[in-house]
């Protein structure tokens, strides 16, 4: 996994390093090169959110043949292939785009969770964060190690203390999680708070947009969007503000986006298929009708 992550860190990393270079601020650096990954991978997240609108769209229909053909499952298997090929949608769409962006997710995570790591030496965003140790493995070494390695044990211990140096923005520690603060100041309390609501507030919303698209979701489903948020808020506490950070930026991003679409792809695709169910007009969730307009130009 390493090897496989380590050109996409490195690439990562040298963006965040020649950020800080102009913008000696790591955590408008991640903001920054977050919003870049997003932009990098804006065709791929395009693809899968057409794919998964799609699908959405079609559950009403793959119901009715889940309850004709309930007893019958070889029957149900081809009439719902049938259906995908009239529709002109691929079940398996959301799946690739999905696969090929993950490397990027998890190597901006790693990336922002601890960037000494993969830093360039030489960079300023190394020497500030290690200075004055020359290594990532130093800068990150216990007393012992930084013994073993020539310095003396008070310095050491120093080092062990500070390294690699805390980085702030808008008040949080961005190497450090609020659980692991011993006597944390009201100001920091607030200031991860805050974090904490925001990160909890972006993914209800975004929850919340996928299932008004979707009017179909299981009622078993929908309880998920108050389990989501309770589950970041609880990571929100336990990740270093760095990478939460970086979930914020990129939820919210994510959260754009999928408003965007829906504006842009569902509505338009309702109007240009003409539907003239009454009902359906007045709920345009239900009308997206994928690969149908392009069948019929394939015809003319």
């Amino acid at each position: 996994m390493d090897k496989l992550l380590l050109p996409f860190e490195t690439l990562i990393a040298w963006f965040i390093s020649e950020i800080y270079e102009f913008i000696p601020n790591v955590g408008i650096a991640i903001i920054l090169v977050t919003i870049m990954v997003m932009l990098l991978i804006f065709p791929l997240t395009h693809k899968q959110t057409k794919s998964m609108l799609a699908m959405q769209a079609l559950q009403p229909r793959i119901k009715e043949l889940q309850a004709k053909y309930k007893d019958d499952r070889q029957k149900l298997s081809e009439e719902t292939m049938a259906l995908y090929k009239e529709t002109g949608v691929n079940p398996l769409g959301s799946c690739l785009p999905m696969l090929v962006q993950m490397p990027f997710l998890f190597s901006i995570f790693r990336v922002v969770s601890k960037p000494e790591l993969f830093a360039s030496t030489g960079s300023r965003l190394f020497k500030d964060l290690c200075a004055p140790v020359k290594t990532a493995e130093l800068c990150r070494a216990n007393a012992a190690e930084l013994v073993k390695a020539g310095y003396s044990t008070v310095r050491a211990e120093e080092l062990a203390a500070k390294l690699p140096a805390s980085k702030y923005f808008l008040g949080l520690d961005l190497q450090t999680s609020l659980k692991n603060y011993t006597n944390p100041s009201i100001t920091v309390i607030i200031a991860y708070l805050v974090l904490i609501i925001f990160l909890a507030a972006t993914s209800y919303i975004s929850m919340s947009r996928q299932q008004k698209i979707n009017p179909n979701t299981p009622d078993q489903m929908k309880i998920l969007k108050y389990i989501f948020p309770i589950g970041i808020s609880i990571s929100g506490a336990i990740l270093p503000a760095g990478p939460n950070l970086y979930i914020l930026t990129s939820s919210t991003w994510r959260a754009c986006q999928q408003e965007l679409l829906y504006r842009k792809l569902i509505i338009p695709h309702r109007e240009k298929e003409g539907n003239q169910d009454s009902e359906s007009n007045k709920d345009p969730n239900n009308n997206y009708q994928p690969g149908l307009a392009r069948q019929k130009r394939k015809k003319k």
